[in-house]
Order: structure tokens, then sequence, then C-alpha cells
């Protein structure tokens, strides 16, 4: 068997999820603008099914061609947040607008000394992209694992009345593994400025 072929499945499968995941747009649907994302919003979330909380600061912000998402989470065990448990992570992703309307690429940091190249699934790169459908931007991530399954993250922000609700689900190939929910507000400086 070639490796074209043996690949075959596995890509028909992520296929298969991202149909589901990301249902085509109807002509009628009134996508959001990024500009309706940004600003800076604080809540929590829970894991679904654990008494694994999250602490949540997110911001959103303009650059050129696209725009960035800088979030930050406290992660704890139970209720409270002055325990030993507790863990912290940030992380920023930048994007910027392609060809398609409303569908965004990772910002790729040039460097005159690195050659481009495209993202290689089965080295264990990362697949990722972001779009904005009705009043939620997505964020998507998939890697190709060394057995050949599939993980994919798929991180959900749609805007509320008070700021955004918040979703996050794994899935191994295709099958949901872990599920986060919860609720952000705008926090008071930005909607005073908007």
């Amino acid at each position: 068997m070639t490796a074209e072929r043996k690949y075959l499945p596995v890509l028909a499968a992520i296929l298969a999820v991202l149909l589901l995941v990301a249902p085509p747009a109807k002509a009628d649907d009134q996508d959001s603008n990024v500009e309706d994302f940004f600003g800076a919003y604080v809540g929590d979330a829970v894991i679904e099914g654990t008494m694994q909380f999250r602490d949540i600061i997110v911001s959103i912000e303009p650059i050129r061609n696209g725009f960035s998402i800088y979030t930050s989470t406290v992660i704890r065990t139970g209720p409270k947040r002055a325990t030993r448990d507790v863990k912290w992570r940030a992380e920023t992703q930048s994007f910027v607008q392609t060809d398609v309307p409303h569908v965004y690429q990772p910002m790729v940091r040039k460097s005159m000394f690195a050659e481009k190249r495209d993202p290689d699934l089965m080295a264990g790169d990362t697949l990722a992209w972001a779009s904005i459908r009705d009043h939620t931007l997505g964020v998507y991530a998939m890697n190709v694992l060394e057995d050949g399954h599939y993980e994919l993250r798929v991180f959900e922000r749609t805007l509320t009345d008070i700021g955004m609700d918040i979703s996050f689900v794994r899935y191994n190939d295709g099958i949901p593994v872990r599920k986060l929910k919860g609720k952000l507000a705008r926090t008071k400086a930005d909607v005073d400025n908007n």
C-alpha cells in the first residue's frame, strides 16, 4: 500500500468531522465582523462532568489584516481559588484574513533565515484556522497522531448581550472526549469605549 493510500481513511475521517463541526452557512445568515469581537472578556468555565474549573481572561485585538487572541487560564480543581492545585496557562494566537470571507489562517512569523513550508501533518505539525459564522468565532486545530488517528480541537466564542459564551470540544477520531463551557463578560472599560 502506498503512503498516500495509507492516509486516505484518515483524511476522509477528518473531512467528515469538519463537515459535522462546521456546516456551510446559509445565504441569509448574517455573519458578525471580526471587529465585533474586539475587546477584553473575563469569566469562568467548567469541564463537563468534572469539578475542574477555569478562570478565563480573553483579549481579542486587531492586527494587520487580522486579529490576535490572548487567553489566560487559571486551572483549578474545585470552586476555591486558593488551593495547592492551581495552575496557570497563557497563549496568544494570531490569524490573518484569507481570500475566503470570514476565514482566517494562522499568521506565520517570517524570518529571513527560515524556509517557507506548508504544515506537515504526518510529522506532527498542527493544521489551524479560524472562521466567523453568525455571531461565533471558531478556532480549529487538528493533528494527525503517531498511530494515524487524529485529534481536532474546536474553541468557539459566541457573542452575547453581556460578552460571550465559550465552548471547547476535543475530538479523537470524531468522538468528543473533553467538553468545556463557560460565560465571559465584556470588561467595563470596553463597554464604555464601544
